[in-house]
């Protein structure tokens, strides 16, 4: 009581306590980031042979260029990645031969006949071609000092390097690929892959004829595996293998009510209002202009929307999870199709607007015909025609356009519209009733049943109890099992990550992701949070809690017997086989492939052509190891059992052991051969590249 009244007179001390606290709290934060970041340079995302990637230039050029972009932010920074590390290795080896691109060859790429593909990309227009007018108009702007806004400018900048870095790539990959040459034994090799086939049957007897407690793998096991494969699972980069249990949170009854209750308190304004448009959109329903026909309506309420007076109130009625209440606004007899003609002036831009405009005038004066302005002025195939489009049913015109011809057209007359193509006249020439179906307009107000925070709370607590009840993390999931959660092991992750398996990708797996490469998180840990995941959909409540557990590491560099037992498809092939030996040791009698079969309870299977380059077996897989033992038995005879990669074969050549001689003139198969090698140069140069450069990745440390 007495420190508490020295208190009461000198506050002082209290506020004294409070800054040193939150000091405190400030200097942990401020040492932990520091940590993150090795107390070197925070700005430097990565290197690449030295080349700092700065972070101040990476989030410019994400801003810049991804500005509109809809995708995924971790895709995005993904892409951005690769392009600044492509660009540090084109440029280092483009200065080391001696490439550039010179400002001529620049202003040709981005304006001139043939421009970058990063240009035709962006400046693309309706039409699928480059929009040459606006690259016209930037380059006048840009001579004529005109082309000052900031962000217009960075952007330009940013662009042109991005179209350097693409052509001195494009130098490079046709350096290496003029490099290429194919000798005259590889020719020959490359026709018989081609040419030479061979017809077998076969008996395949699959590994899962041996169950899995029938082999035991050793370390000798991997070890052998490893030997007769070295390099096959090395890896440039460390991976993580977590195990998981997640469970999903599902609405209650109450749930239920409560959403039915939330429409109910709608109905009465849906019912009164006198623009049901507005109120829909406004209570974030769903205003469709569109007639349904019966099959296309909810199955609850078909019936009752066609025979309802207009007007009516439906429901509240359940589908699919969410409940809704419909309005009846209007019912018509629709055309099963139309025939119709239009004039298009491509873009919806005021130029093109009043292009059809003055278009509308000249037809309206009746003194022009409709098929021969279209001839002329129309910017689309049909413009040959007449503007002519034929007969076409509901949907297959955009929906501005189908309301028009299906709903709200008169036949014979001008209609003006605009579409996502541009400004249309459009008349109507025929409709076609045959079924004479009726077509219901209305409007819905729906609210799905979703989880309240009651519900949410209940399922965290599971998972929270969970956690508070393991000491390991096999013992994690086994309780998990016993508890009805999902229980799922996700291999090969990456430091960078932001996908985990099932669970999808986005911020909420990346959270994971982090706590798999914390420096604390050691091997059988089990996360002692649990990690929210928020609903798919977009609603705005937690839909899955999981729990995190990391069950093996994977390091970089040469395979160890440690990092085969971590993978699991390492561990796939090693189990195999062992199981091939145990098949291996109880065949007999292989000679006759009828009287194998039989014993196995498997077919005698027929291969028809197979060639090399062809090695997939119907009722197998790929087996280029089985193909290429059929070539080197003769007709008739019964092959020795083949280890293949989904079980032990059996093969018996019917057709005689091809031997085709090369023809005299070898053009077309240096040509093909040369193709493929130029079509590997392009797609995995830069790749191979990348794993020979000496590339520091800080990204984990930022994002």
């Amino acid at each position: 009581m007495a420190l508490i009244g020295t208190i009461r007179k000198n506050g002082w001390i209290l506020i004294a306590m409070m800054t040193l606290a939150l000091g405190g709290f400030i200097l942990m934060e401020i040492i932990e980031n520091a940590q993150r970041t090795s107390a070197g340079d925070v700005n430097t995302l990565g290197k690449v042979n030295g080349q700092e990637i700065k972070r101040n230039e990476f989030e410019s050029f994400q801003e810049l260029v991804y500005a509109n972009s809809q995708g995924n932010t971790f895709q995005i920074r993904t892409q951005v990645w690769n392009y600044f590390v492509e660009n540090a290795l084109v440029s280092q080896i483009s200065e080391e031969l001696g490439l550039g691109v010179g400002k001529d060859e620049l202003n040709e790429l981005q304006f001139g006949t043939n421009v970058s593909p990063i240009i035709a990309e962006r400046f693309r227009g309706n039409d699928g071609q480059v929009n040459r007018a606006t690259l016209q108009s930037i380059k006048a702007a840009i001579e004529g000092g005109q082309f000052t806004d900031p962000v217009n400018r960075s952007y330009w900048a940013t662009q042109e390097k991005e179209v350097v870095k693409d052509r001195l790539q494009a130098k490079i990959i046709n350096l290496v690929s003029k490099g290429l040459y194919t000798p005259q034994w590889q020719a020959e090799a490359t026709y018989r892959e081609n040419n030479e086939r061979v017809d077998f049957v076969y008996v395949r007897i699959p590994f899962e004829k041996v169950t899995d407690a029938e082999v035991e793998v050793t370390d000798a096991d991997y070890s052998a595996y490893l030997k007769e494969n070295p390099k096959l699972y090395d890896q440039t980069e460390e991976t993580r293998m977590i195990s998981y249990a997640a469970i999903d949170v599902m609405p209650t009854s109450s749930d239920s009510a409560d959403a039915r209750k939330a429409v109910v308190t709608l109905v009465e304004g849906l019912r009164t209002t006198t623009n049901d448009s507005a109120y829909v959109v406004a209570n974030d329903g769903v205003y469709d202009a569109t007639y349904k026909v019966k099959s296309a309506l909810p199955a609850a309420i078909a019936d009752t929307l066609m025979r309802q007076p207009l007007g009516s109130i439906i429901g509240p009625f359940l589908d699919g999870g969410v409940w809704n209440v419909a309005k009846i606004i209007d019912r018509k007899v629709l055309p099963d199709s139309v025939r119709a003609r239009h004039i298009l002036s491509k873009g919806v831009t005021p130029a093109s607007e009043r292009k059809i405009d003055s278009l509308l005038s000249l037809l309206n004066s009746g003194n022009f015909r409709f098929d021969s302005l279209a001839v002329k002025n129309s910017e689309d195939g049909s413009a040959p025609k007449g503007g002519d489009l034929g007969y076409f049913g509901q949907g297959a015109m955009v929906p501005e356009f189908n309301n028009i011809c299906f709903y709200s057209g008169t036949q014979g007359k001008f209609y003006k519209v605009s579409t996502q193509y541009g400004w249309h006249i459009i008349e109507i020439t025929d409709k076609k009733f045959i079924k004479n179906e009726s077509g219901v307009k209305a409007v819905y107000l729906s609210q799905r049943i979703q989880p309240g925070k009651a519900t949410q709370q209940a399922f965290k607590e599971k998972a929270i109890q969970l956690v508070q009840d393991s000491k390991s993390l096999a013992e994690m999931l086994t309780l998990a099992s016993q508890r009805g959660f999902q229980i799922q092991d996700v291999p090969g992750i990456k430091e960078n990550d932001y996908t985990v398996g099932p669970l999808g990708a986005g911020e909420d797996s990346r959270e994971i992701v982090r706590w798999l490469y914390n420096k604390n998180t050691k091997v059988d840990a089990i996360s002692k949070d649990v990690f929210s995941f928020r609903d798919a959909s977009g609603g705005y409540f937690d839909s899955k809690y999981v729990i995190a557990g990391l069950k093996s590491i994977a390091p970089a560099g040469s395979s160890s017997v440690a990092s085969l037992k971590a993978n699991q498809r390492a561990e796939m092939e090693v189990k195999n086989r062992k199981k091939a030996q145990v098949l291996l040791s109880k065949l007999q009698n292989t000679g006759d492939l009828n009287a194998l079969a039989e014993k196995w309870e498997v077919k005698v299977d027929t291969a028809k052509g197979a060639n090399l380059l062809q090695t997939f077996l119907p009722n197998g897989g790929t087996e280029p190891r089985v193909v290429g033992t059929a070539f080197f038995v003769a007709k008739g005879s019964v092959s020795k059992p083949i280890t293949g990669n989904s079980g032990i074969y059996v093969v018996m050549p019917t057709s005689e052991k091809p031997n085709l001689p090369a023809p005299p003139d070898l053009t077309l198969f240096r040509r093909q051969n040369n193709s493929s090698a130029s079509s590997n140069v392009r797609m995995n140069l830069l790749p191979e590249l990348k794993k020979q450069a000496d590339i520091r990745d800080n990204r984990a440390k930022f994002f």
